[in-house]
């Protein structure tokens, strides 16, 4: 039982099994009941949510035979042909019957990666969707494949509904890695805005990766799945001395028709450049400060990608006063989670995690630049790994760098270098951590938040052939509209794959907030 205060309503909740029929005859029964207790305290049986199919069974013993008839025949004269909300209100099914479960439901047994912390499992994860259809809003950042395309298939509880079927038996499919079900789950962006958006926080980005995993088992990985596998290993051997070399080759038009043709990555795209100098190479001569120590985890944007960031975060941290050890020893696994390749995310992060255990031990914060592996590390990761333990240090231990300093600048102001700021959040950063520590840190300028959804990029996504027109039109329905109503202001992203997609369609260059910093002020910040 669980209750409204304020207006006296009390919700009783049964928990009953809708596939056990003895289960569904109760149901049936403490509707029965309850009706009748309506009935004798002169109560209103379309209660808080109106009637829809569970207590329009009894509105003609509610009203009476004439009331009632007057209904029918006012829906009759507005809907002749009986196309609005058929069997709702109006000669109505029993309450038992078509139900999303019923008599003889059974799911199909299956091998899975994650733990799916509190929720059970793979099948109890789908089951969260309760059908209630906040994924077709569109104002927020849940569902962007929805908001593009105003398809049921492409919101959460489409692809919900499709797993709930297939996993079932009642699809006309084998298995979950079928063509429709694979179809169903492709548009999804792996945003993880349902996580936080959805009432039940159906996790759609984590069923999607394990569907993958189940995939390449049963049918094998393509080139350019093997590709993407691969991307954090290619940036560390093609950073540094082959770097020029290679990023001729990525930016020339041969190479990106190369690319198009072999690996169906979009020859209009270019693919991120590699930095001449990686982080390490870079932080090599840079005198360590003594203070409380913080480590800052070096991801491969920053180290072998936008290098630049990584210094300044490095530099950051250390004027406010730490100890700063920047953690080369592994990746955060996010490109190999987020395109389905768990279990080789399982086996490389968690020798990430162990590389990261005795500063986690120790109490040592673990200060994360990019949302995307931060979500990798304290949530993905966490609930991928055997070791609980290990797991529960990596959720306690692992910080946004804009978490970890609003907490400890207490108040004070990152001085920004600029007049005018807008900042677009990335997807992870909204659905996990919210992006409120970032508009609080920052100062010194005007600083707003776009009202955006997701970019529309989401790693690899945006650059696959076949998803080009859909990431544009994701992006261009509030996001690109609002940098090019702005053209005086600096464009803010913390995510890597924003910035390349901002600065694709928009021509926008957008940076990272530590790239804007007045380093002069912001010497004058201290933290105790």
């Amino acid at each position: 039982m669980y209750a409204h205060a304020s207006v006296g309503v009390i919700h009783v909740r049964p928990i009953m099994d809708m596939t056990d029929p003895e289960d569904i005859s109760k149901m049936r029964k403490i509707s029965r009941e309850t009706f009748e207790l309506v009935r004798k305290y002169g109560g209103s049986w379309s209660g808080e949510h109106g009637d829809g199919l569970v207590r329009s069974y009894l509105l003609p013993e509610f009203f009476g035979h004439q009331i009632y008839q007057a209904l029918r025949d006012v829906k009759s004269l507005f809907d002749p042909q009986n196309l609005m909300n058929p069997g709702k209100i109006i000669d109505a099914q029993d309450i038992a019957e078509n139900l999303r479960y019923g008599k003889g439901y059974l799911d199909k047994p299956m091998s899975e990666q994650f733990r799916y912390g509190e929720n059970g499992g793979f099948h109890e994860t789908v089951h969260l969707c309760s059908g209630v259809g906040e994924c077709r809003k569109l104002t927020g950042t849940m569902c962007p494949s929805y908001h593009a395309t105003l398809d049921e298939i492409h919101s959460t509880r489409g692809r919900a509904n499709a797993l709930r079927l297939a996993m079932s038996g009642q699809l006309d499919t084998t298995s979950l890695t079928d063509h429709e079900v694979l179809e169903a789950l492709d548009l999804c962006l792996s945003c993880k805005a349902c996580k936080s958006e959805c009432p039940s926080n159906v996790d759609m980005a984590k069923l999607k990766s394990e569907v993958l995993q189940m995939k390449y088992d049963k049918k094998g990985i393509s080139l350019r799945e093997r590709f993407i596998a691969m991307s954090s290993n290619m940036s560390s051997m093609l950073s540094g001395h082959t770097a020029t070399l290679i990023n001729g080759i990525i930016k020339s038009s041969s190479g990106r028709w190369m690319m198009d043709r072999v690996l169906g990555i979009d020859k209009r795209r270019t693919l991120p450049l590699y930095a001449r100098k990686n982080l390490k190479s870079e932080l090599r001569n840079i005198e360590i400060q003594e203070g409380r120590d913080v480590v800052l985890f070096a991801d491969t944007y920053l180290s072998h990608h936008d290098v630049g960031i990584g210094v300044r975060a490095f530099e950051l941290l250390s004027g406010l006063g730490f100890k700063v050890t920047v953690f080369h020893s592994g990746c955060c696994q996010r490109p190999l989670i987020s395109n389905g390749f768990l279990k080789k995310a399982k086996k490389k992060g968690t020798q990430t995690a162990e590389g990261l255990r005795s500063f986690m031990e120790r109490g040592i914060p673990v200060v994360v630049c990019e949302p995307s592996c931060a979500s990798a590390l304290n949530d993905d990761l966490a609930d991928l790994i055997e070791d609980q333990l290990l797991s529960a240090l990596l959720k306690s231990q692992v910080f946004p760098i804009e978490q970890f300093l609003a907490d400890q600048l207490n108040g004070q102001k990152l001085p920004l270098a600029v007049k005018s700021t807008l900042v677009h959040g990335h997807c992870h950063q909204k659905a996990l951590y919210g992006t409120e520590d970032l508009l609080t840190i920052l100062g010194g300028a005007e600083v707003s938040e776009i009202d955006s959804g997701c970019c529309g990029m989401a790693g690899a996504f945006g650059y696959e052939k076949e998803h080009y027109d859909i990431s544009e039109t994701i992006g261009s329905q509030r996001l690109f509209p609002a940098i090019r109503a702005h053209p005086e202001s600096e464009i803010v992203a913390c995510g890597f794959s924003c910035r390349h997609q901002i600065d694709h369609f928009t021509g926008r260059k957008s940076k990272h907030w530590l790239e804007l910093i007045d380093w002069e002020k912001a010497r004058d910040l201290k933290v105790v």
